[in-house]
């Protein structure tokens, strides 16, 4: 693309235009999910790193500065500090020991990430945050790591739009995350 015709999608990027945003949000999911992909065969993940690298770069609209690159450029960054941040919260893990049969009934029973799982504790101390969401909340996350069921399907049978059941899937992380903290140093 000629530099001149890049500049303004360059500015309305910067002065967080929808009608750019979209279009470049639209052209990068694809691409950064299937880099994603490469280093983690894991769909679910793949999109949660991809979800997480967008919500980023809104939330630092600011940092981006089109004088030092385009808006793909950008997001490629950020997505590859999301890899090297995924890389060293997967370092810092124990590993999971013991009885693997148990991991797997608490899987069976408990329908939340694997990176909630790996305590012990853990589906006792879940259940109790579950309870605490709201159920809008606690479906959605059931939905989609439960039943495994992708975006689309989640919003068709809450009868919704896929971007509403994104942003619900996103407050409903926060949440639990809010409602784990407490009982994490417990």
């Amino acid at each position: 693309m000629p530099d001149e015709l890049e500049k303004p999608s360059r500015a309305g990027f910067a002065r967080g235009e929808a009608d750019v945003w979209r279009e470049v949000v639209s052209r990068q999911i694809p691409m950064l999910f299937n880099m994603f992909m490469k280093c983690w065969p894991n769909p679910a993940l793949a999109e949660e790193l991809a979800q997480r690298s967008i919500f980023d770069a809104v939330r630092g609209l600011d940092s981006y500065d089109p004088s030092k690159g385009s808006p793909e450029e950008w997001l490629i960054g950020i997505a590859r500090n999301n890899i090297r941040l995924e890389i060293r919260k997967r370092a810092s893990r124990p590993s999971i020991n013991g009885d693997i049969n148990r991991y797997l009934q608490m899987i069976d029973t408990e329908p939340l990430p694997d990176e909630v799982l790996e305590r012990e504790e853990t589906a006792e101390i879940v259940r109790s945050a579950m309870s605490k969401l709201k159920s809008k909340e606690q479906a959605v996350l059931r939905a989609r790591f439960a039943e495994n069921l992708r975006i689309d399907e989640i919003a068709g049978r809450m009868g919704t739009t896929e971007k509403a059941v994104h942003n619900l899937l996103y407050r409903a992380k926060i949440s639990l995350r809010r409602e784990l903290k407490p009982m994490k140093s417990s």
